[in-house]
């Protein structure tokens, strides 16, 4: 299970999370692990996006937990990937929040004591981040650069992690 922070414009309006270019990004990255999107369950902490695309009050975020934690029961994903800081800080339920530096190139743990619920958790880049830094690095680079940027390589280690988690994660009834 993939889980961003809030909807960009396409996915507000077309109401399907992760639609736009850092959808295709995020589809790549899917592709990556020799998966299909239609193998993963994608979903956002905010289910409408914030206004001028700023990141999420604490009352939005707290308004849209509990479906998302509903969301987390009713799929019972084996990992869950939080893209970008918002979205690992929530689903840790960091009081104080990490950086996104503290949080990435380990499997921590999403809970949800009162549904007995444990989920390996990693917490990786957005998509649009990567995108942002790619358009950067090209401006500094002028078109001199050859496969992955620095920031998707650390995406694909991020995503390895991950599927270490997910090969060790018992299923919804136990079983690996």
């Amino acid at each position: 299970m993939f889980i961003g922070e809030a909807p960009g414009a396409d996915e507000d309006r077309q109401g399907i999370p992760f639609v736009g270019r850092a959808g295709q990004r995020l589809t790549r990255w899917v592709e990556w692990l020799g998966m299909r999107r239609d193998d993963v369950y994608i979903a956002n902490v905010l289910k409408c996006r914030p206004p001028n695309n700023r990141d999420p009050s604490p009352p939005e975020v707290a308004r849209c937990s509990p479906f998302l934690r509903a969301q987390i029961r009713a799929i019972q994903p084996r990992v869950i990937v939080a893209l970008g800081r918002h979205a690992g800080n929530l689903l840790l339920e960091n009081s104080q929040p990490l950086s996104l530096r503290a949080m990435r190139g380990r499997v921590m743990r999403y809970e949800q004591r009162e549904a007995s619920i444990v989920v390996p958790l990693v917490v990786t880049y957005h998509p649009s981040y990567v995108l942002r830094r790619e358009s950067e690095e090209q401006r500094e680079a002028r078109g001199q650069r050859d496969g992955p940027s620095r920031a998707e390589q650390d995406v694909y280690a991020d995503l390895r992690v991950a599927m270490q988690a997910l090969r060790g994660a018992p299923g919804p009834s136990g079983e690996s």
